[in-house]
């Protein structure tokens, strides 16, 4: 099989299709792990994949580079690197996880699928060869955008009562089971580009009626656009939000749910 070939074989294209998805639409609404990681195992495939496009007469050594290139990427020996780049103004950042090295395992599937006889292809013009190219450019540089993300751990007192099903509590507000009845909620600030995350106790007391405490602002996350950073006027924004800022914040966000 000759590489122009390669070009258009189905699940390279739709590692990248993945990619692009997980990183500007998925993680956007879902916020979990699954989502977190999807963008690890789709890229660590398509990217040596693409690589070995590039120069094809080293292909092992595109998957060997592209392992250990992961590897530095998700460990601290870097941040000096990183902390230098953002500070000449160009936004890039990654997350520290050594649990995302598991998407290692994704590798030598890549490979296999390289080296297999699969013609599964899609059919595409010739014209539209570079602009795949570009594409694939543009997953690989964007997975990452560039954020502020600041710990507050913030003690909340703050409480509301009502009467509701605990499921419909759960769904409508948007909760994140942690433990017990403890739950994670995520609030987002689309003005000034940022989410905070809070710390929510459901208590029952009996007939349908619950307590909602806001037990803590855990953190704010600040997001920044691809090589330009983060604007520092919305971090400052949130590093100058009291509690009573948050909690206000928390019941606005609340206010559409129809059990409010």
């Amino acid at each position: 099989m000759n590489n122009n070939t390669k070009y258009f074989r189905f699940f390279f294209l739709l590692s990248i299709l993945c990619l692009l998805l997980n990183d500007f639409f998925l993680k956007e609404i879902f916020h979990n792990q699954i989502t977190g990681k999807l963008s690890d195992f789709s890229g660590l495939f398509a990217f040596p994949y693409f690589i070995s496009l590039l120069f094809p007469k080293n292909v092992k050594l595109n998957y060997i580079f592209s392992g250990v290139l992961f590897i530095i990427w998700k460990s601290d020996f870097i941040e000096p690197l990183l902390v230098f780049i953002q500070n000449i103004g160009i936004g890039v950042n990654r997350t520290v996880d050594y649990y995302d090295l598991f998407a290692l395992i994704i590798l030598p599937i890549s490979y296999l699928y390289w080296n297999s006889k699969s013609i599964t292809i899609v059919p595409l013009s010739y014209i539209f060869k570079p602009i795949l190219i570009l594409v694939c450019c543009f997953s690989f540089i964007a997975t990452s955008l560039p954020e502020n993300y600041e710990v507050l751990n913030l003690k909340s007192n703050l409480e509301v009562k009502l009467k509701a099903n605990k499921d419909e509590i759960i769904s409508q507000m948007e909760l994140t089971s942690t433990h017990s009845n403890k739950f994670h909620s995520i609030v987002s600030i689309k003005k000034y580009n940022s989410e905070i995350s809070y710390l929510v106790t459901l208590e029952e007391n009996g007939n349908k009626m619950f307590t909602i405490q806001l037990d803590s602002v855990l953190n704010f996350k600040t997001n920044g656009n691809l090589f330009f950073g983060v604007d520092k006027d919305n971090i400052d924004f949130m590093k100058n939000l009291t509690l009573k800022d948050y909690e206000k914040l928390f019941i606005e966000s609340k206010n559409h749910c129809a059990i409010f």
